[in-house]
């Protein structure tokens, strides 16, 4: 009995962790007329079994650079806050983040190649 529980448990949290999704958007901080944003995209991949992401460059509304990303949430001392990390060879999106962060604007580091851009995010929610 205590088993089929277990699984039971075990099954519905990895269904629900695959349901998980997150979406950011951002905006350059040294681009006062919005013309270039950032989107980011974050899921579970049962493949993988890790979170995978996707990195947008936006330019006057259009998608002008996709990057594929692995994303790493790494806890901090505090136990109150965590770093967030879009990784890939050539970009890399990083941003610290509360647990009870919700929806409000965080700042994040945009780094491609050498380049290194600070963006303003918030988290889009349903």
């Amino acid at each position: 009995m205590n088993r089929k529980v277990l699984f039971i448990i075990l099954l519905l949290t990895s269904f629900a962790q695959a349901q998980e999704s997150s979406v950011y958007t951002c905006r350059f901080e040294n681009d006062p007329h919005g013309f270039s944003s950032v989107r980011m995209k974050k899921y579970f991949d049962e493949q993988a079994n890790m979170e995978l992401g996707k990195v947008d460059l936006i330019q006057n509304f259009m998608v002008v650079e996709s990057t594929a990303t692995k994303v790493y949430q790494i806890p901090l001392l505090d136990n109150q806050s965590f770093v967030q990390l879009w990784n890939s060879a050539n970009l890399r999106v990083d941003a610290q983040l509360f647990y009870s962060q919700g929806s409000k604007e965080f700042r994040a580091n945009y780094v491609k190649n050498s380049e290194k851009q600070k963006l303003i995010c918030v988290e889009l929610r349903n």
